[in-house]
């Protein structure tokens, strides 16, 4: 079963790979080996300059997140009591919990949807 989950998480991305060297313009037609479309990324000034800046907003966010998470961190084990230290560590754990919850509750609007949808089919 292992085996099977990272080969359903790694196959697309090693056909992604293998596929990102073809010499033809279209997807689904193998044409031959070739690092032409690596050379037209290379050239292209507006990728290159979109890569920098994703770099630099990644730089940026890596530190200020370890910033404040130190800063959190010391503040919730040197200060054993203050007021707020509930809601302080709920604002802290939130963002692991966010994309569960974010989730859930598309899924329950997708399946009240298809319900409704269901149902007025069913009543014509």
């Amino acid at each position: 079963m292992l085996v099977l989950g990272y080969l359903f998480l790694y196959a697309p991305i090693f056909s992604l790979i293998v596929y990102s060297f073809n010499e033809s313009r279209l997807v689904t037609v193998w044409s031959g080996f070739s690092l032409k479309w690596y050379g037209e990324l290379f050239r292209d000034q507006e990728m290159i300059d979109a890569a920098w800046v994703s770099l630099r907003i990644a730089v940026f966010t890596a530190f200020a997140s370890v910033l404040l998470a130190t800063m959190a961190g010391m503040v919730m084990t040197r200060f054993r009591r203050f007021a707020g230290k509930t809601l302080f560590g709920g604002l802290i754990t939130a963002p692991l919990v966010m994309p569960e919850v974010i989730t859930g509750v598309s899924l329950l609007l997708m399946f009240v949807t298809l319900g409704e949808m269901r149902d007025a089919h069913m009543s014509s």
